[in-house]
């Protein structure tokens, strides 16, 4: 069994994955103090943490919206592509269902 120490790296049982892919490209900066406090302000006021608030402010810059707004739309897409195909294929349903007064 190992023991995790202060220094090590977090492990997560899955990577985290985007819009556009998985995240695995650090960006990183260096403010002054206020600065820092005042957009850490800024981010417990929204909700959000630090790296969440800078993946926004990237996604942005780069493609004109943010992170949220394009993950937002691809569990929308995602939704309205299996609403579509169940339009299609209509609802499947497994044979134990026939069993309790459904079609089968």
């Amino acid at each position: 069994m190992t023991i995790l120490q202060d220094h090590d790296d977090a492990a997560f049982a899955r990577p985290i994955i985007g819009a556009l892919g998985k995240l695995t490209e650090d960006l990183k900066t260096k403010v002054d103090e206020r600065t820092a406090e005042l957009f850490r302000h800024q981010c417990s006021m929204s909700s959000t943490d630090t790296s969440g608030l800078i993946r926004d402010f990237v996604y942005l810059s780069v493609y004109g919206k943010t992170y949220r707004a394009m993950a937002a739309e691809k569990l929308i897409h995602d939704q309205e592509r299996t609403d579509a195909l169940r339009a299609l294929t209509g609802q499947i349903q497994g044979p134990e269902f026939a069993e309790r007064g459904g079609r089968a």
